[in-house]
């Protein structure tokens, strides 16, 4: 695995130049044949005599969140488009397993499909960290032109990942801008030296909290409101939806509006599951993915604003000075050039300008 993915960093380094186009999408999918929803390829659907198959979905979000309503609304999707030939069960919430056992799973086709963001492929994977690397990307903006099928790193990157984990990348739906609560407030970096902060099983959030002087402190994410209101930990980083949905809210005070982080998750399929469906299924599977995340990403902006807005009915909004927070962070992104490859952090930042 490690020559794989030092392969593919070498790949991306020596096209830079030729990173991405300008042109920006509310969905990103891996394959031109997402792309082509109006032609005739596209309206296509699988024929009535097609043999039925049942495909499973995993994934870590709650019944309620956005991200399960846009799976469901993706597995409506495939049920149409295949003439009703595959069907897709939903676990949500790790009903399925914990977010370690659904990457194993999905790489080996336990799993059929699996909704999750790229940091869960890293040990596998080491270049694809990149795109959680902390204020990496500047705004939604800058996020979605990286996410786009016209753009030749998320592409790549892509790529190195399906030769890596046997995954192939669907499409790619809008998370959120993650953001701190604490129960103290953040005002400038110097507020987060000694706390706890709760990280997932993931080295890249525990390089950045070391860079920033607090302690991280794994806990896995279903098991991160019993850790805040023990005093497990201090506090966390999610998106606004998640700390809704999870209700982080109940056991923490203040809001902290970092925004270090903006972050997709990612229908990924199985290669070996591919292998049992016709090309016609897999067609339908696209379309469905292509079209389920258009759907999330038209709203899911404006949503966002309307659930930090929630939140402060019951925690406190604080707008950092976050200069400090950017440059301790990109003080280290040089530790992370010969994982990453060299220049490709500076490719996707100079998508800003």
């Amino acid at each position: 695995m490690k020559r794989v993915w030092k392969i593919m960093s070498a790949v991306l380094a020596a096209s830079m130049l030729a990173a991405c186009g300008s042109t920006s999408s509310s969905t990103a999918s891996s394959t031109a044949s997402e792309s082509e929803s109006t032609t005739a390829t596209a309206e296509s659907t699988t024929t009535a005599t097609e043999d039925a198959i049942t495909l499973r979905l995993g994934h870590t979000q709650p019944t309620d969140h956005q991200a399960n309503l846009t799976a469901e609304r993706f597995a409506e999707l495939v049920n149409e488009y295949s003439n009703g030939s595959v069907t897709i069960e939903i676990y949500p919430n790790s009903t399925f397993g914990t977010a370690a056992e659904m990457n194993a799973a999905v790489q080996s086709g336990d799993l059929d499909l699996y909704l999750n963001a790229s940091a869960q492929f890293a040990s596998q994977y080491e270049p694809i960290t990149v795109v959680d690397a902390w204020y990496v990307f500047e705004n939604t903006d800058h996020l979605m032109k990286f996410y786009s099928e016209d753009c030749e790193v998320y592409q790549q990157l892509n790529e190195g990942l399906k030769e890596a984990c046997g995954i192939d990348t669907l499409a790619a739906i809008y998370y959120g801008a993650r953001h701190m609560t604490t129960e103290t407030p953040l005002n400038t970096i110097a507020d987060l030296k000694g706390l706890k902060m709760r990280v997932a099983s993931d080295p890249m959030p525990t390089a950045f909290f070391e860079a920033m002087g607090a302690t991280p402190t794994p806990v896995a994410y279903n098991e991160t409101y019993l850790a805040l209101q023990q005093g497990v930990a201090d506090g966390q980083e999610n998106p606004a939806a998640s700390i809704l949905s999870m209700k982080f809210y109940e056991v923490q005070k203040y809001l902290n509006l970092t925004a270090h982080q903006y972050q997709m998750l990612t229908f990924y399929m199985s290669v070996a599951s591919e292998a049992n469906l016709s090309d016609s299924q897999m067609e339908a599977i696209r379309r469905a993915a292509s079209e389920a995340a258009e759907e999330h990403n038209a709203v899911a902006f404006d949503q966002e604003q309307e659930q930090i807005d929630a939140l402060g009915e019951y925690l406190e909004i604080v707008e950092p000075d976050v200069e400090g927070f950017k440059d301790a962070c990109a003080a280290i992104y040089p530790e992370y050039e010969s994982t990453w490859g060299e220049g490709v952090a500076d490719a996707i930042k100079a998508l800003a300008e």
